[in-house]
């Protein structure tokens, strides 16, 4: 593959296989009959876990395929790139063990976790701008006075490449594999493995995962070119990119079959399950790619592989995805009604609940702003159940004893 190459080909990603293998982490593919019975598939699922790769993304492998293809004097000058954080702990991690000086223009909202642990690898970090795409612009305009070398997160010939050794991972140990489904913000990665898969078996299909609130390939498809966002909303930050690459468009829309969009809410709900089910701690990206199917369980139409894109979560955020998964799930259930303000009211509230064996969180009572008689409380219920039927259950022995609640 030439440097100004604008095609891959499964003999490039092989190539690059054989570049990098020694200083990438050849991931788990772990079969989850937990996940299978979660949504009754009649076919094995596997996850290919790269959240425990080096760096804590898959990011890393495109990032030492591009580095390795620099020439000498390229790497004197330095590298620039921009990153949410993933590409850019590929790019630093990779650039010390090689001895070139990299710079990473980060957005400013980028989880501390991502800063901190592209500082550890000695790179020198610049927060710039809202989104991915703004740092991008802010890293062309450092590159161009500083003469580096730009190593761009995904619309590259040899970062698409060096994604694409997932695929040869995957399908080395699973050629069965009828299904692959994966989170998608620039479309490096499934451009990548699109284009290995199809070229070993034009009849695995690929499905493609984005976040409601940063959905790049659907209008872009309608538009026939790649269109840029105006907001981007999502936990998931690693696919919070407002614009995809012109070379990921041109191979993703010959490769993908299906996008499924989620929601954040969805997405924590992914999150939670893997954490609860197969101990894997994983970001946004990748509880992404689980809730999608958790969404639309049928999508398994053949045995399937799931990418678990990366690991690196915030543990600051991580709090708030468990609680916004609990209640999505309905494992935390908020309700609230009106009651007598007269004493024993609540203790006899307190019992009926108790005896539901459902767990009391949170109570407060509102005289003064609610909209009540002066003889009448508003009262509020957060409480820990198993579940919607659980918190339906509580609602009809409520009811039972003469009050009518509204889960909120």
């Amino acid at each position: 593959m030439s440097a100004t190459s604008t095609s891959v080909t499964a003999n490039d990603i092989e190539e690059a296989y054989q570049k990098i293998q020694s200083s990438v982490r050849k991931t788990p593919l772990l079969r989850s009959e937990n996940f299978e019975r979660r949504i009754g598939a009649k076919f094995p699922i596997y996850f290919k876990v790269e959240s425990l790769q080096y760096t804590g993304s898959f990011k890393s492998r495109g990032a030492l395929n591009k580095l390795l293809s620099l020439s000498e004097a390229s790497k004197k000058k330095g590298v620039i790139t921009a990153s949410a954080g993933n590409h850019a702990q590929g790019v630093a991690y990779h650039s010390q063990r090689l001895g070139i000086d990299a710079k990473i223009v980060m957005p400013l909202a980028t989880p501390l976790i991502k800063i901190k642990s592209t500082k550890q690898w000695g790179a020198e970090v610049i927060l710039f701008g809202e989104s991915y795409q703004e740092a991008h612009e802010r890293a062309l305009e450092i590159q161009k006075s500083e003469g580096r070398e730009y190593i761009h997160a995904f619309d590259d010939a040899f970062i698409i490449a060096g994604q694409g050794t997932i695929a040869k991972e995957v399908y080395d140990e699973c050629k069965e594999i009828e299904l692959f489904i994966a989170p998608m913000g620039g479309g490096g990665l499934l451009a990548g493995c699109g284009t290995y898969f199809k070229e070993k078996n034009s009849k695995i299909k690929m499905v493609a995962v984005q976040a409601d609130g940063c959905s790049n390939f659907l209008p872009s498809l309608k538009a026939g070119k790649p269109v840029t966002l105006t907001t981007s909303n999502t936990i998931a930050e690693g696919i919070a990119v407002k614009r995809m690459g012109d070379m990921t468009f041109e191979i993703c829309r010959k490769w993908i079959t299906e996008t499924v969009l989620v929601s954040d809410e969805e997405t924590a709900v992914g999150l939670l399950w893997l954490l609860e089910n197969e101990r894997l701690f994983v970001e946004g990206c990748g509880g992404a790619a689980v809730a999608a199917v958790l969404k639309k369980p049928e999508l398994i139409t053949g045995p399937t592989v799931i990418l678990l894109s990366g690991g690196n979560l915030d543990v600051n955020l991580l709090a708030r995805i468990i609680e916004r998964g609990l209640a999505q799930a309905g494992r935390l259930a908020r309700f609230e009604l009106t009651i007598p303000d007269a004493p024993g009211t609540l203790y006899k509230i307190l019992g009926t609940i108790a005896e539901e064996r459902a767990s009391i969180i949170h109570v407060s009572h509102e005289r003064i702003f609610g909209k009540t008689t002066l003889r009448e409380v508003q009262a509020r219920f957060i409480l820990e159940t198993h579940g919607l039927d659980h918190n339906e259950r509580v609602k009809a022995a409520l009811k039972k004893q003469g009050w009518e609640i509204r889960f909120l």
